[in-house]
């Protein structure tokens, strides 16, 4: 069953969409059915190539709905083989699907809200046409509405304060996959994120490696700002997980260089 656990364990993983070739359409001659001792051959006329018609984009929006409405309805049945389908279908589509889920996210159905500002975010800036809905969803009851949302704001210019507080109240959150959610979009928010620096050392001791992985290597993004958090970082070279060690070891070289590179800011009165 697809429950929403499952949901987000997909969207976190990415979605890889493999194209194949299209049959090619030989158009040789060939050779006819001799009826005589002499050969004779006739040739094929050559198609005449007609170019495919572009969808209006009234069919693109109606399509875009018509698929969302039913990847809600495999993602509530836990039809895992129909979301794969259908969320393919969506990620197809690409900027076309925006307004349809931004339409949605203002739905009284939680999954459907849920959903859209996953996909929205999946997006990145692309989607900043549905800013305005996706800032409500900031004090959504849904946590996964919430964080979906920030995640999306995140990319979006001139955001990062707003969101910024957010993601990191989620960072404590109950469910892992919101944690690492928070984690990895805090990244986003460039010299905002100092006010996460607190959150994500705690997020260091998580128990689940995945979330003290993301942290670490937002910690090293964010880089000197952070540098409070080296110690904690320092403790995790001997973490049990591997990607765990290695974000912290990247962490710690980052913020060490951009502290040791950054400008020396010379008072005033001391040029007097």
């Amino acid at each position: 069953m697809l429950r929403r656990s499952h949901v987000w364990q997909i969207a976190l993983l990415g979605l890889v969409i493999g194209c194949g070739e299209a049959s090619r359409l030989d158009n040789t001659s060939r050779k006819a059915t001799p009826t005589s001792p002499e050969v004779t051959t006739v040739e094929q006329p050559d198609l005449e190539v007609i170019p495919a018609r572009a969808p209006s984009p009234q069919n693109t929006a109606a399509r875009a709905k018509n698929v969302f409405a039913n990847l809600i309805k495999a993602a509530e049945s836990g039809d895992a083989e129909d979301w794969t389908k259908l969320e393919g279908e969506l990620h197809d589509l690409g900027l076309a699907a925006v307004p349809a889920l931004a339409e949605r996210l203002s739905d009284t159905n939680n999954v459907a809200r849920e959903l859209a500002a996953m996909f929205l975010a999946q997006l990145g800036p692309d989607a900043s046409p549905a800013a305005e809905g996706l800032l409500k969803l900031l004090d959504d009851d849904s946590t996964f509405a919430r964080v979906n949302a920030a995640a999306a704001l995140s990319t979006f210019e001139g955001h990062a304060e707003r969101v910024a507080p957010v993601l990191t109240e989620l960072l404590a959150d109950d469910d892992v996959n919101v944690r690492i959610t928070a984690a990895t979009s805090l990244r986003n928010v460039g010299p905002s994120g100092v006010e996460a620096v607190g959150g994500l050392s705690r997020s260091l001791r998580d128990a689940d490696s995945r979330v003290r992985a993301a942290a670490a290597t937002t910690l090293g993004e964010l880089g000197k700002v952070a540098s409070s958090s080296l110690t904690m970082l320092r403790r995790l070279n001997d973490d049990e997980d591997e990607q765990v060690r290695t974000a912290a070891t990247r962490a710690i070289k980052r913020i060490d260089e951009t502290a040791r590179t950054a400008p020396v800011t010379i008072p005033a009165s001391a040029t007097e």
